[in-house]
């Protein structure tokens, strides 16, 4: 039953209210004296509607609903100014004060009747609004604290590792895992899931959870990477694929073994910052082909120490200027091959400087991969 608050100085005034609404059998009254004393039993009583009088001492309504309205922050509690004053700015003032509505004395029980009836299925809504967007917050925070458990899961050394990883919303459509074989080598997972946001990052768990476990046990690349294209195939809606790159790089640091589908091409730099060359990308994304379509063939590089690995995602090459411009293929092999020294720490500037803090169109990673002797586990 809906409870509702009377606030008049005059006590037939609220007298006559209080039976009014009884008489309708769907509502409690409470009552205040003044719009101080409004406030105080708003406090302990959570009204559902208030009906609130204007001219009152200590306190008038035009306070007493804006201090109430201040209190009642997201909860919209609605407030009908009752008032003998029928006048434009009695009005105006009631709507600025806080109030949702007004009716005139003498007022006329049908229409006080379907005012109330309105604001409260207004409340009602509100009610439901505000539950379904707690509860799509709460959902919000289980998938970001996913997020920072798996790159707190991921071996993440920053002398072999090095990654920059910027959303365009809330959730991150771009995906960077790595964890260490059994063997003392290590695996990565950089990918690119299709679209953005929350829809972006549904493939997230089923990837990440395939991901370690098959890393943790040492199989190879093909392996994974056959297995992740057959589990997004089933579990993910029609359209919905993830471009990817999957590698290995032994204890040694001197061969990798790769997998590329959907990604664009990748950069490789020898220990003196010349190019060797680009690795393009083989294959279809992940989640795209069915089992007995799917191409696992990986290649292997026989790497020399020190050389850099540079992966990306696309949202660095269509990131956009003010103007509309693209950052571009051309404009990222530049950067990358004029600066041998802090390469990773130029893109980012140059990207920065050419976006202007304009808003991102799409997540940005970038990661720099160091071939060396891969360190030891710390088992602290």
């Amino acid at each position: 039953m809906n409870k509702i608050l009377v606030v008049d100085d005059i006590k037939t005034n609220r007298k006559l209210l209080r039976q009014m609404l009884q008489t309708l059998k769907v509502y409690t009254v409470c009552e205040a004296i003044n719009g101080k004393d409004a406030i105080a039993v708003y406090e302990s009583e959570k009204p559902d509607l208030i009906l609130m009088d204007i001219n009152m001492p200590e306190m008038n309504g035009y306070e007493s609903a804006s201090h109430i309205k201040s209190m009642s922050g997201d909860n919209y509690t609605p407030i009908i100014f009752v008032t003998a004053l029928d006048t434009e700015i009695t009005h105006i003032n009631a709507l600025i004060s806080g109030g949702d509505d007004f009716i005139g004395k003498p007022f006329n029980v049908d229409v006080l009747e379907s005012k109330i009836k309105a604001h409260l299925r207004i409340r009602e809504l509100n009610k439901q609004l505000n539950e379904r967007n707690a509860q799509l917050l709460h959902e919000q925070d289980l998938i970001e604290h996913f997020f920072e458990s798996a790159l707190k899961k991921s071996f993440l050394d920053e002398s072999i590792v090095k990654y920059h990883m910027s959303s365009m919303s809330t959730f991150n459509g771009d995906l960077l895992l790595v964890e260490r074989g059994p063997n003392g080598g290590f695996y990565l997972l950089m990918g690119d899931f299709t679209g953005h946001g929350l829809t972006a990052a549904m493939g997230t768990l089923p990837t990440a959870m395939i991901f370690f476990k098959m890393a943790k046990k040492g199989l190879s690349v093909s392996e994974i990477s056959r297995e992740l294209n057959c589990q997004l195939n089933l579990l993910m809606p029609t359209g919905m694929f993830l471009a990817a790159t999957l590698l290995e790089l032994n204890p040694h640091g001197d061969i990798m073994s790769l997998w590329t589908g959907g990604m664009p091409e990748s950069y490789w730099f020898d220990q003196n910052g010349e190019i060797k060359g680009t690795i393009k990308s083989q294959h279809m994304p992940l989640g795209i082909l069915k089992d007995t379509s799917f191409d696992d063939a990986t290649t292997v590089y026989n790497m020399i120490k020190g050389d850099k690995i540079y992966l990306y995602s696309d949202g660095i090459t269509e990131a956009n200027s003010p103007e509309g411009e693209m950052f571009g293929s051309d404009r990222l092999n530049e950067v990358m091959v004029n600066n041998s020294v802090n390469r990773f720490d130029a893109i980012l500037q140059e990207l920065q400087s050419f976006t202007d803090s304009h808003d991102q169109n799409d997540d940005i990673t970038l990661v720099e991969m160091t071939c060396d002797e891969v360190p030891a586990a710390d088992d602290n």
